[in-house]
């Protein structure tokens, strides 16, 4: 028979691995499901994109598509980047600007503190 010493021993190991198991679970989600990091020359263009969607302004909107599409077809912004602007613009014209402005907020507050791959270029200013 075990000891109860031997029974606490055990379940600690199992609950340490299961701590670590959700916690990495946790951290994945959260890695998943983040924005991607935007580069300094085209921050101005979230900015942009928040302004368009929380005046739900559809002509603002369009030329925000417009310059990003512009962007990324001058080698200027990465496909994620793309992408990311183009599921936000999609959203609200659908028709929900409430969800589209939360997620600009999201998109927004996910580039604190990131990193790029790209320094900013000279035309770049805070």
């Amino acid at each position: 028979m075990d000891s109860a010493e031997d029974f606490v021993r055990r379940r600690w190991w199992q609950m340490s691995i299961a701590a670590v198991l959700v916690a990495s679970g946790v951290w994945l989600y959260q890695w998943w499901t983040r924005p991607p990091a935007v580069e300094f020359d085209n921050l101005r263009y979230v900015q942009l994109l928040w302004t368009a969607v929380s005046s739900q302004n559809p002509d603002q909107l369009r030329k925000v598509s417009e310059a990003v599409q512009q962007r990324h077809t001058a080698g200027e912004m990465s496909n994620s980047e793309l992408a990311h602007f183009r599921s936000l613009i999609a959203l609200a014209e659908s028709g929900k600007w409430e969800a589209a402005a939360r997620e600009c907020y999201d998109f927004a507050a996910a580039q604190h503190h990131r990193r790029r791959t790209r320094p900013a270029s000279e035309h770049h200013d805070h």
